[in-house]
């Protein structure tokens, strides 16, 4: 299997800057954000009930690998092994591109992988402030939203100089 296509017919980007040997603290620090929102999307849904914590942490956990499968071998930085996230050194390799899929198609596909576990969240919130308000859930839902929904996404766009793959959702198409 041939690794994703790389064109060369753009302006010149600049690359992604990754350390040569990834740390656990590298790994943890350029996923903060991913994961204070799952601790906030918790303690939301925990306010409900708390074992629903417990299992919309399993949810971000597997949805996480399942997008690691899904659409990481397709992205021209999980071969060229410089994933600002780190998912390619996380997953050990171990998922391979399957024949025939795109990056732009299984990257669409990966937004329903990751979807509940931004919008769970949000709805448990509103459940929580229609059924008895309060501040704190307010601010949390004020929280949880700017960072899911505004920092996480401007996070992961800034990633997008260093990157060249061709058929990403987020190149217009020529």
């Amino acid at each position: 299997m041939q690794p994703p296509t790389i064109s060369n017919n753009r302006e010149p980007r600049k690359p992604t800057i990754r350390p040569q040997k990834v740390t656990l603290w590298y790994i943890l620090r350029e996923n903060a954000l991913q994961i204070i929102m799952y601790i906030l999307g918790a303690i939301l849904v925990g306010l409900i009930r708390w074992p629903l914590a417990a299992a919309y942490l399993l949810l971000a956990a597997a949805s996480t690998i399942f997008y690691m499968y899904w659409v990481c071998p397709y992205c021209g930085h999980y071969q060229l092994a410089t994933c600002p996230a780190a998912f390619d050194v996380l997953s050990g390799k171990i998922f391979k591109p399957l024949p025939g899929r795109t990056f732009r198609r299984q990257f669409t596909l990966g937004a329903i992988v990751l979807g509940p576990g931004w919008f769970l969240p949000p709805l448990a919130a509103l459940y929580l402030l229609l059924t008895g308000f309060s501040w704190l859930i307010l601010a949390l839902l004020i929280v949880f939203c700017a960072v899911a929904f505004w920092l996480l996404p401007q996070q992961s766009k800034s990633h997008c100089d260093g990157c060249e793959t061709v058929d990403c959702p987020r190149h217009p198409r020529k």
